[in-house]
Formats: C-alpha cells, sequence, structure tokens
C-alpha cells in the first residue's frame, strides 16, 4: 500500500526531497567545520565540499525522482553522493 502512494505521489515527494536538500547544500555551504582551516590539499577539499556536494547531487536525484528518471541514473547520482559524504568523514576524521 506504502509503494503505491509513494509511486502516486513521486513528483511531489521527489520535489520536497530536491529542496529540503537544496537548503541543506546552502547550509553546508555557509557552514565549514573548523578543521578545514587546520588542513591543506585533498583534505581541506573533502572537508569544505564534501559534504555541501553531497546535499546538491542529493537534491540533483531528487528532482529526477520527480521527472521519473531511469533508476540508473538516480543511482549513480546517489552512489556519487555517498562518495562525496565518504570523502568529508574521511577528511573530518584523519
Amino acid at each position: 500500500m506504502l509503494t503505491a502512494w509513494t509511486r502516486s505521489h513521486r513528483k511531489a515527494l521527489g520535489l520536497a526531497g530536491a529542496a529540503a536538500a537544496a537548503g541543506m547544500a546552502v547550509v553546508w555551504t555557509v557552514i565549514v567545520p573548523d578543521k578545514a582551516a587546520q588542513t591543506s590539499g585533498v583534505q581541506e577539499l573533502a572537508i569544505r565540499w564534501g559534504h555541501p556536494v553531497c546535499w546538491a547531487l542529493l537534491a540533483v536525484v531528487g528532482v529526477l525522482v520527480a521527472l521519473d528518471a531511469p533508476k540508473r541514473t538516480r543511482d549513480g547520482i546517489a552512489i556519487t553522493a555517498a562518495a562525496c559524504y565518504a570523502a568529508f568523514l574521511a577528511g573530518t576524521l584523519l
């Protein structure tokens, strides 16, 4: 039953998710962990941009869901978002 409901509301759910993720991308572009200033190179890049890029990519996934884009495309961008988040986590933990 829930699956049928989500399918019938795919556009609204995708756009709502995209709006929320876009908001988080903006927030994490402004809020930068202090550790970014203490590092340099790839680590600084991962800390500074890993999290906002992850959210931006998730916003794209939301739009793609609303447009009923192919699952392979949505999955590829979602996996890229996860990789960006993993880079962010690695940068903050190292």
